[in-house]
């Protein structure tokens, strides 16, 4: 019964996309990567001979915290076909043709005859889901076929389903994974008292993908223009509920600072408003370079791990809406980090960072600017701060090693 549920609401969800894909631009881009998806699936694979490692992400973030695992992966097994999927269209626009990768797919929709028409075609040898993603027909399909099973990067929070009286159906979907590799210890225990057993802390692989990026310095001469070697701040994959704080702060002249605004979605519109409402000379990254540029809106995607570095504070948006956005990628060059007050209490690592005094929830520009002013003017303050932030990225990774130890002692059929 509760399968047939899951079928029909997975039917409701595919209609109500295509009726609002006449709408919404990313509705519409779902929409016809699912259209296309099989022929694409079928050119790259008709003829490969190789074994295939699967690797499932929902977005782009969850991207960027398996990637670690799928480089790790790519150096130890280089024989292997990879294959990564998404679900949604900011993640697959955004790393289509990511390097390493064989090829980059729409994850065709979930259902009795999609799952295994796919797990025919592609025949993988092992399957990597990285945090979240639980799909039926997928997951059973895979148990079904004795395909080693990996859930990597989880965390879990007692109030979500599968730790309800009424979450069988989803504890049954935790059992179809041959491991779990989970961040801390509580998603563990909560894991135990439900009786799953193939469960190991190892960390958030995303500390691994901030250090690499640590290591490998990819800067941007758009960015690096800009600055000129002066003060900046930069401010991350923001909304317009951020920017109505920020904006404030930006006109006040209160610090001597560039500015560097990365919006999380590129609407120019929306752009052009901010632009409107800041009282300094602006510059788009898409222009060319105006010497008096006092702030630079980057148009662009893919850029926002490079621009932190060098920052001497970082505002991570989303915490005044659907929730906080990746703070690690701050993090790791060291700026204190400031965002919203509302929604990030479920991302632990920006609960570590506020415990720790290198992170803080902010409830309005007068918040922000004073807590600034204070770490800003304390130069011993704000130079241990930078210390201790890159000191806390580095000690928490590790994750992808946990994953690739147990990759090579369990699974020697994937060589």
């Amino acid at each position: 019964m509760r399968v047939c549920l899951y079928s029909f609401a997975l039917f409701l969800y595919r209609q109500l996309v295509r009726l609002v894909s006449y709408v919404n631009p990313k509705a519409q881009l779902w929409n016809e990567g699912q259209a296309n998806v099989w022929e694409g699936l079928e050119k790259a694979l008709s003829e490969n001979k190789r074994p295939v490692a699967w690797f499932h992400t929902a977005s782009l973030g969850e991207f960027e915290q398996g990637k670690p695992v799928i480089e790790a992966f790519r150096a130890q097994y280089p024989s292997h076909f990879i294959l990564v999927t998404f679900f949604s269209p900011s993640g697959y626009e955004v790393r289509k043709k990511a390097a390493g990768i064989d090829y980059v797919s729409y994850l065709p929709f979930d259902g009795t005859r999609s799952s295994k028409r796919f797990l025919n075609l592609v025949k993988p040898s092992v399957a990597v889901f990285v945090k979240y993603e639980f799909w039926y027909f997928y997951l059973h399909g895979l148990r079904d076929r004795a395909i080693p099973t990996l859930l990597i990067s989880s965390i879990f929070r007692p109030n979500q389903v599968f730790f309800r009286g009424y979450g069988g159906f989803f504890r049954d979907l935790l059992s179809c994974f041959s491991q779990i590799f989970v961040q801390d210890d509580q998603s563990k225990e909560l894991l135990d008292s439900i009786g799953l057993e193939h469960v190991q802390v190892a960390g958030d692989t995303r500390f691994d993908r901030v250090v690499q990026h640590l290591r490998e310095p990819k800067p941007w001469s758009v960015v690096t223009d800009f600055i000129d070697n002066q003060a900046f701040m930069v401010l991350g994959s923001v909304w317009q509920a951020d920017m109505e704080v920020l904006i404030p702060l930006i006109n006040s002249k209160e610090f001597p600072f560039k500015w560097v605004i990365v919006p999380h979605e590129i609407h120019l519109d929306e752009l052009k408003q901010w632009e409107a409402a800041i009282q300094l000379p602006v510059q788009f990254s898409t222009e060319s370079p105006q010497p008096d540029a006092q702030v630079l809106i980057v148009n662009e995607v893919g850029y926002l791990s490079q621009i932190y570095r060098g920052a001497s504070f970082a505002y991570i948006g989303g915490a005044f809406g659907a929730g906080l956005h990746n703070t690690l990628e701050a993090s790791v060059y060291g700026p204190t980090v400031f965002f919203g007050n509302k929604n990030y209490t479920k991302f632990k690592e920006a609960r570590d960072l506020v415990e720790f005094g290198l992170a803080y929830p902010i409830e309005d520009t007068i918040s922000l600017t004073n807590k600034m002013r204070e770490i800003y003017d304390a130069e011993d303050v704000f130079v241990n701060k930078q210390v201790q932030a890159r000191a806390f990225v580095a000690l928490q990774a590790g994750a992808t090693q946990k994953i690739m130890n147990y990759l090579n002692e369990h699974l020697h059929g994937i060589k």
